[in-house]
């Protein structure tokens, strides 16, 4: 449950399409390290993770997540919006412990400040119904 969590954290900020036409443009203001938590609910603790992302030379941003509680490989991180105050991100597919399947998670994130909060969702990674959602909150640790 917690890598499935993890996995569904995440940063998640996003405009039309996942690359930035301009150097320096919105995606740049979403690269570096983003330290987190995930939430199920809002009597839940909270599943640390940790998203290191930059701008790529095709102008997206991608990168990593990785639960920081547990033991697992990384997950790839691909920006699918991004905007000057809207990520989406699509995190895996990875193999979720809890939902013992392939998923897909994606994020809607809005930054303010040094801050990334907002929404996930996690689906089969072949598609279907949603399996878990929740909220993240996450400060910038580096740019």
């Amino acid at each position: 449950m917690r890598r499935l969590l993890c996995a569904a954290v995440v940063l998640s900020a996003c405009a039309p399409s996942e690359r930035s036409r301009a150097p320096g443009g919105p995606a740049q203001k979403y690269a570096g390290t983003w330290d987190g938590r995930s939430y199920r609910s809002a009597s839940d603790t909270g599943i640390p993770f940790r998203i290191v992302t930059a701008v790529v030379q095709d102008g997206s941003l991608r990168g990593t997540m990785t639960c920081t509680s547990l033991t697992a490989p990384p997950v790839p991180v691909r920006a699918r919006e991004v905007s000057d105050t809207v990520v989406v991100n699509e995190l895996g597919p990875y193999h979720s412990l809890s939902a013992n399947a392939d998923v897909v998670t994606t994020t809607t994130g809005k930054v303010r400040g040094d801050s990334l909060n907002g929404t996930f969702e996690m689906r089969p990674a072949g598609g279907g119904n949603v399996i878990l959602t929740g909220n993240f909150r996450s400060k910038r640790v580096t740019p």
